[in-house]
């Protein structure tokens, strides 16, 4: 025989990058580490909470309660994104917000549960699901972030390695046939103090196999396995974004069975569009099946975000152009641009919020935060708007 064999390189390669992988990741983030969170200039801070900058220094010096933050450098004063929750907290009852005006549901508001999701891999979905949901964490909503992804880039991206500690639960515990664990034994706080995470591992892998060997004995309720495992958790968020895997899977059935959203990440070049024309097509088929066992199963919306974007690229600008023209309003008006600025973070397991903005370039930076504020503004309206309010009320 010729040549090596492929299942020896392997094994070779895969223990090296692998052991190679986890001492980074112990010297970085061991299992006992706590990730922190920098800390946000007055102006960043009073443009998170909605409020003028005037008017929020105003609050600092006058409003008994309203968090002063820390000068730094004399007279600069910056705040932690906890000060920002406790900001709106007093705000909202010393009656400088309506109750409508903060972030928070209310009564009769159902938690909107979003699926970011794509079979087109290279799409950003992992990227848009931390950013977003970063994002309306700094604006105050409750946000829990799901990985289903047996590879784990968002798990990653927040510090938490469950390879280093095969006791953590994860996601595959939440929804595994035997003995699942309850959703409040999985989550984990992170450094953002309003957003939760369930992390992934490969053992999500295991769902699939246990899946198909269930409909030896004719069952038909995986599709509701996530809903129902959720049901006890969901009064304390406003939001839950799942992050999902290059799959039509059953985890990613069960996921979109669970939504009340779908948000489709899409690369603007022809190959990714011919993809998302046939993945429309399937998702399409195999929702039908799984909405046959619940008429009464719908989405509030279904959009499409057009991501790593550059606008000086022609191709890219005639695709986009092309699916505004055939799919009108699906399609999200602002992209989530390509950024060295965010490519850069990911590097590091940071997101743009995350790095130092003295770091960056400054103009590089803040192109990337203006990006990621327009998307997020459209998947707020959208939230807003099941909720029966109009935006920025």
């Amino acid at each position: 025989m010729n040549g090596i064999r492929a299942s020896q390189r392997f094994e070779v390669m895969s223990k090296r990058l692998g052991s190679r992988l986890r001492e980074h990741a112990q010297e970085t983030f061991p299992p006992d580490a706590q990730k922190g969170l920098r800390r946000f200039a007055m102006r960043e801070a009073a443009e998170l909470l909605r409020i003028n900058q005037n008017t929020f220094r105003h609050h600092v010096s006058n409003l008994e309660g309203f968090p002063e933050g820390v000068l730094e450098g004399g007279n600069r004063r910056s705040f932690s994104a906890e000060e920002m929750v406790e900001a709106q907290r007093v705000l909202l009852e010393t009656g400088r917000i309506k109750p409508e005006e903060h972030p928070h549901r209310r009564p009769g508001e159902a938690c909107q549960v979003l699926t970011i999701f794509n079979l087109k891999g290279g799409s950003a979905k992992t990227s848009s699901v931390a950013h977003v949901g970063q994002l309306l964490g700094l604006r105050g909503y409750r946000v829990l972030l799901i990985d289903l992804d047996s590879q784990a880039s968002l798990t990653n991206l927040f510090g938490v390695t469950p390879e280093l500690d095969p006791d953590m639960p994860t996601s595959y515990d939440l929804i595994r046939s035997d003995d699942p664990l309850p959703a409040a034994d999985i989550i984990r706080k992170t450094n953002f103090p309003t957003v939760d995470l369930i992390p992934a591992s490969m053992d999500i892998m295991e769902y699939e196999f246990e899946v198909a060997l269930s409909f030896r004995h004719g069952a038909t309720t995986f599709h509701s396995r996530i809903r129902e495992a959720l049901e006890p958790v969901l009064n304390r968020y406003d939001v839950v974004i799942f992050d999902t895997p290059p799959q039509l899977n059953f985890s990613v059935i069960s996921a979109l069975f669970a939504s009340t959203g779908v948000l489709i990440p899409l690369n603007a070049s022809m190959l990714d569009v011919m993809s998302l024309a046939s993945f429309l097509g399937m998702a399409s088929n195999l929702m039908g099946v799984v909405e046959a066992h619940a008429p009464e199963h719908g989405l509030n919306f279904v959009r499409v975000l057009i991501t790593r974007y550059e606008n000086t690229d022609g191709p890219q600008v005639q695709i986009s152009s092309l699916l505004r023209t055939v799919l009108g309003d699906a399609v999200l008006s602002a992209e989530f641009l390509k950024s060295t600025a965010v490519g850069d973070a990911a590097n590091t397991q940071q997101s743009i919020f995350e790095v130092e903005p003295r770091d960056v370039n400054r103009r590089t930076y803040e192109r990337a935060i203006e990006s990621v504020s327009r998307v997020t503004d459209e998947v707020e309206r959208e939230i807003l708007k099941a909720w029966g309010r109009s935006h920025g009320a």
